[in-house]
Protein backbone atom coordinates (compact mmCIF):
# COMPACT_ATOMS: atom_id res chain seq x y z
CA UNK A 1 0.00 0.00 0.00
CA UNK A 2 1.32 3.51 -0.46
CA UNK A 3 1.44 6.03 1.93
CA UNK A 4 -1.75 7.61 1.40
CA UNK A 5 -3.48 4.50 1.31
CA UNK A 6 -2.41 3.25 4.88
CA UNK A 7 -3.41 6.97 6.39
CA UNK A 8 -6.64 6.40 4.78
CA UNK A 9 -6.98 3.05 5.85
CA UNK A 10 -5.84 3.85 9.59
CA UNK A 11 -7.85 7.18 9.88
CA UNK A 12 -11.26 4.55 8.94
CA UNK A 13 -10.35 2.31 11.85
CA UNK A 14 -9.73 4.76 15.10
CA UNK A 15 -12.81 6.17 16.57
CA UNK A 16 -10.69 9.30 17.15
CA UNK A 17 -9.10 12.19 15.22
CA UNK A 18 -5.28 10.74 14.61
CA UNK A 19 -2.40 13.11 14.76
CA UNK A 20 0.10 11.98 12.20
CA UNK A 21 3.97 12.09 11.59
CA UNK A 22 6.09 10.87 9.54
CA UNK A 23 6.14 7.19 10.88
CA UNK A 24 3.72 7.29 13.49
CA UNK A 25 -0.08 8.50 14.35
CA UNK A 26 -1.59 9.45 17.92
CA UNK A 27 -4.49 9.84 19.04
CA UNK A 28 -6.45 10.29 22.49
CA UNK A 29 -9.40 8.25 22.79
CA UNK A 30 -11.12 9.61 26.16
CA UNK A 31 -11.31 8.15 29.70
CA UNK A 32 -7.33 9.02 30.02
CA UNK A 33 -6.79 6.38 26.92
CA UNK A 34 -4.29 6.86 23.84
CA UNK A 35 -2.78 4.99 20.98
CA UNK A 36 -0.44 5.31 18.71
CA UNK A 37 0.48 3.51 15.71
CA UNK A 38 2.94 2.98 12.90
CA UNK A 39 2.53 4.17 9.51
CA UNK A 40 4.11 2.61 6.83
CA UNK A 41 5.66 -0.17 9.09
CA UNK A 42 3.93 -2.40 6.81
CA UNK A 43 6.36 -1.84 3.86
CA UNK A 44 8.78 -4.38 6.70
CA UNK A 45 9.41 -7.81 5.75
CA UNK A 46 9.32 -9.72 9.23
CA UNK A 47 9.02 -13.34 7.14
CA UNK A 48 5.84 -14.25 7.79
CA UNK A 49 3.62 -15.85 5.12
CA UNK A 50 0.04 -16.76 4.96
CA UNK A 51 -0.67 -20.16 5.16
CA UNK A 52 -3.27 -19.95 2.89
CA UNK A 53 -2.13 -18.57 -0.69
CA UNK A 54 1.40 -17.48 -0.23
CA UNK A 55 1.24 -14.42 0.34
CA UNK A 56 3.20 -11.88 2.81
CA UNK A 57 1.77 -10.54 5.71
CA UNK A 58 2.60 -7.39 6.53
CA UNK A 59 1.85 -5.12 9.85
CA UNK A 60 1.04 -2.28 11.26
CA UNK A 61 1.56 -1.85 15.13
CA UNK A 62 -0.59 -0.15 17.70
CA UNK A 63 -0.51 0.28 21.36
CA UNK A 64 -3.18 1.52 23.50
CA UNK A 65 -2.53 2.97 27.49
CA UNK A 66 -3.01 5.22 30.21
CA UNK A 67 0.14 6.92 29.01
CA UNK A 68 1.00 9.99 27.66
CA UNK A 69 1.08 10.45 23.43
CA UNK A 70 4.75 10.46 23.05
CA UNK A 71 5.56 7.58 24.95
CA UNK A 72 3.38 6.09 23.04
CA UNK A 73 4.76 6.88 19.60
CA UNK A 74 8.45 5.93 21.25
CA UNK A 75 7.33 2.39 21.93
CA UNK A 76 5.82 1.47 18.36
CA UNK A 77 8.26 3.22 16.80
CA UNK A 78 11.02 1.39 19.31
CA UNK A 79 9.60 -1.73 18.62
CA UNK A 80 8.84 -1.08 14.69
CA UNK A 81 13.29 -0.36 14.58
CA UNK A 82 13.51 -3.97 16.64
CA UNK A 83 11.70 -5.94 14.12
CA UNK A 84 12.91 -4.02 11.31
CA UNK A 85 16.49 -4.72 12.53
CA UNK A 86 15.71 -8.45 13.11
CA UNK A 87 15.81 -8.70 9.02
CA UNK A 88 13.22 -11.15 9.21
CA UNK A 89 14.37 -13.23 12.18
CA UNK A 90 12.17 -11.67 14.74
CA UNK A 91 8.29 -12.22 13.66
CA UNK A 92 5.88 -9.44 13.80
CA UNK A 93 2.93 -11.57 14.96
CA UNK A 94 0.76 -12.53 18.25
CA UNK A 95 3.36 -13.95 21.12
CA UNK A 96 6.48 -12.46 19.80
CA UNK A 97 7.99 -10.16 22.75
CA UNK A 98 10.05 -7.70 22.62
CA UNK A 99 12.32 -7.24 26.11
CA UNK A 100 13.61 -4.24 27.03
CA UNK A 101 11.46 -2.05 24.69
CA UNK A 102 10.57 0.66 26.81
CA UNK A 103 14.52 1.08 27.21
CA UNK A 104 15.45 1.26 23.94
CA UNK A 105 12.39 3.52 23.94
CA UNK A 106 13.75 5.71 26.16
CA UNK A 107 10.84 5.39 27.99
CA UNK A 108 10.91 6.86 31.89
CA UNK A 109 8.36 7.19 34.46
CA UNK A 110 6.90 3.75 33.54
CA UNK A 111 7.57 0.32 35.32
CA UNK A 112 6.51 -1.63 32.43
CA UNK A 113 9.85 -2.74 30.84
CA UNK A 114 9.16 -5.26 27.58
CA UNK A 115 6.49 -5.51 25.09
CA UNK A 116 4.24 -8.46 23.83
CA UNK A 117 2.63 -8.53 20.53
CA UNK A 118 -0.90 -9.58 20.90
CA UNK A 119 -4.12 -10.00 18.37
CA UNK A 120 -5.52 -6.61 18.79
CA UNK A 121 -8.41 -6.38 20.84
CA UNK A 122 -9.72 -2.69 20.10
CA UNK A 123 -12.31 -4.24 17.20
CA UNK A 124 -14.08 -6.83 19.15
CA UNK A 125 -12.33 -9.45 17.64
CA UNK A 126 -12.25 -8.75 14.34
CA UNK A 127 -8.28 -8.23 12.92
CA UNK A 128 -8.32 -5.08 10.40
CA UNK A 129 -6.86 -6.22 7.22
CA UNK A 130 -6.39 -5.18 3.96
CA UNK A 131 -5.64 -7.75 1.56
CA UNK A 132 -4.13 -7.14 -1.57
CA UNK A 133 -2.76 -9.70 -4.24
CA UNK A 134 0.37 -10.43 -3.11
CA UNK A 135 0.01 -9.43 0.39
CA UNK A 136 -2.07 -9.51 3.44
CA UNK A 137 -1.46 -6.43 6.05
CA UNK A 138 -3.43 -6.03 9.57
CA UNK A 139 -3.06 -4.50 12.86
CA UNK A 140 -1.17 -5.74 15.59
CA UNK A 141 -1.27 -4.80 19.10
CA UNK A 142 1.73 -4.34 21.60
CA UNK A 143 0.74 -4.53 25.18
CA UNK A 144 3.97 -3.61 27.70
CA UNK A 145 4.70 -5.77 30.33
CA UNK A 146 6.48 -5.43 34.05
CA UNK A 147 9.56 -7.49 34.67
CA UNK A 148 7.59 -9.92 36.68
CA UNK A 149 5.01 -10.64 33.94
CA UNK A 150 7.79 -11.02 31.04
CA UNK A 151 9.59 -13.61 33.64
CA UNK A 152 6.20 -15.59 33.57
CA UNK A 153 5.79 -15.07 30.11
CA UNK A 154 9.06 -16.56 29.76
CA UNK A 155 8.26 -19.04 32.02
CA UNK A 156 4.65 -20.61 31.08
CA UNK A 157 3.71 -19.06 27.47
CA UNK A 158 2.33 -15.92 26.29
CA UNK A 159 -1.00 -17.88 26.42
CA UNK A 160 -0.40 -18.94 30.13
CA UNK A 161 0.45 -14.83 30.77
CA UNK A 162 -2.68 -13.36 29.03
CA UNK A 163 -4.75 -15.98 30.75
CA UNK A 164 -2.97 -15.43 34.14
CA UNK A 165 -3.47 -11.91 33.98
CA UNK A 166 -7.00 -11.73 32.54
CA UNK A 167 -7.51 -14.18 36.34
CA UNK A 168 -5.83 -11.48 38.22
CA UNK A 169 -7.18 -8.50 36.83
CA UNK A 170 -3.94 -6.85 35.76
CA UNK A 171 -4.64 -3.52 33.80
CA UNK A 172 -2.61 -3.60 31.08
CA UNK A 173 -3.43 -0.03 30.29
CA UNK A 174 -1.29 0.85 33.46
CA UNK A 175 2.10 1.62 32.38
CA UNK A 176 2.55 2.25 36.04
CA UNK A 177 1.50 -1.12 37.38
Amino acid sequence: MRREEIVQWLGGLVPAELEFREDSAAADLGDDQRMALTVGFSDVDTGLVAVDGGADVRSELIAVARAEKEQLRAIVEAAARMLADAAGLLPAQPGTMMPNLAERAGLQDVTVAHGLFVPPYLWGGETPRVTEEDRLTVVLQLVMLTDAEYAYAVEEGPGGLQQALGEAGIDLLDWRR
